[in-house]
């Protein structure tokens, strides 16, 4: 009996660990925090009455390198300690999708390209016609402007200092030109997702994007018997900024996931990158507002499904519109009128082939389940035989 129960645990471990590769999400992406206490800008007053606060916060990217950056919204905090990672302007269809020319993201690129700190205090304060400009001015003025072009906030031209509302002017006017050029993220991969029906050639390809001159790396994680190829079929272990990417596989692997990694280290980062918490967590958004370097990464996933034989298919097809004429033409019963009301249901209910395909989600959830109603089982069997004795 003990012998039994051992091979039992092992299975359901082994059931676990499945469920481990195949279901569990992606390492996490390497992540970016606020590091110190921002630079203080003036406070200012909206068009509402509502008074401010402003700054210039301090956002570390690397190991070594932090890179200075702006809130998005004007009624958002900033959570101490928050994780970062850099974000497409595109997963934000409130600032990309609009039918107005240029979008908000692009002005708010255009601001932060053409202010402080990407411009000196002398620099911005030339191209906005305020002699000796200050620091708190400066950032007060390019904060209150992306807040007018992301979040429709408003500066009271008579509530605020002269030099903040004439830097302020400048700047939203002249992002009102922008033109297009909103990157994605430094590192980026597309399509994110591959889903194919019994492949017979390498899945994809996916194409990698990077900012940078040096390669990246990739990984892979997942499904066994599979491999990442580049065009030629040769494998892959890293990839140049528009080189495309394909998983081969296994033909004895009939269905599968796999996750594809890809990470650079000291990836250029412009000016105009937006950054948002982890994993979906609720903290202001950030935009960059100068350039630096950073560690980046992004993920892309697999998918193939068995293909139903097609002999199979036909026969199903030909059953199920078979099925129906046959209760059509045949007389029910009058005194089983029951029997016929539960027939016809079922002669209409979807293949169960057909439905839903198995994937590796699917699979060790069934097989992590299973196991434990082994292990449940044989428990109980055991103190049974022991209540006996």
């Amino acid at each position: 009996m003990s012998g039994i129960l051992r091979r039992c645990a092992a299975l359901l471990s082994t059931s676990a660990l499945i469920g481990t590769l195949v279901a569990a999400p992606a390492a996490a992406d390497d992540f970016s925090r606020v590091d110190r206490d921002p630079v203080a800008g003036l406070p200012v007053v909206l068009s509402d009455g509502a008074e401010a606060e402003t700054a210039l916060f301090s956002l570390r990217v690397a190991d070594e390198d932090s890179v200075r950056a702006y809130a998005l919204l004007a009624d958002e905090e900033v959570r101490p300690r928050t994780a970062y990672v850099e974000s497409a302007w595109a997963d934000r269809a409130e600032w990309t999708e609009t039918v107005r020319a240029p979008a908000p993201a692009e002005r708010a690129g255009w601001i932060v390209s053409n202010s402080y700190p990407n411009l000196t205090l002398p620099g911005l304060g030339l191209a906005s016609d305020v002699l000796y400009l200050e620091e708190g001015h400066a950032i007060a003025a390019t904060q209150a402007a992306l807040w007018n072009v992301l979040d429709g906030a408003e500066l009271d031209p008579d509530a605020n200092h002269q030099d903040v509302v004439t830097v302020y002017t400048y700047l939203v006017e002249g992002s009102s030109g922008a033109e297009g050029g909103t990157t994605a993220r430094s590192v980026e991969v597309s399509p994110h997702h591959v889903e194919v029906v019994s492949p017979e050639e390498p899945l994809g390809p996916l194409t990698v994007s990077s900012a940078g001159q040096d390669p990246v790396r990739l990984s892979l994680r997942g499904a066994p018997a599979s491999w990442l190829v580049d065009a030629g079929g040769e494998e892959v272990s890293q990839a140049n900024d528009g080189d495309e990417v394909y998983l081969a596989v296994d033909p004895s692997v009939p269905a599968g996931v796999a996750t594809l990694h890809v990470r650079g280290s000291q990836v250029p980062l412009e000016e105009g990158r937006l950054f948002t918490g982890r994993e979906g967590v609720r903290t202001q958004p950030l935009i960059t507002a100068e350039p630096g370097s950073a560690t980046s990464s992004t993920s892309a996933t697999f998918t193939w499904n068995h293909e139903e034989p097609e002999e199979q298919a036909a026969a199903v097809e030909t059953e199920e519109t078979a099925e129906p004429e046959e209760l059509e033409t045949r007389e029910p019963p009058p005194a089983e009128p029951l029997v016929e009301e539960a027939e016809t249901p079922q002669a209409q209910a979807p293949d169960a082939e057909g439905g839903l395909a198995l994937t590796g989600t699917w699979l060790s959830g069934l097989l992590v389940i299973a196991g434990a109603l082994v292990v449940s089982g044989l428990l109980i069997l055991v103190l049974g035989r022991k209540r006996r004795d």
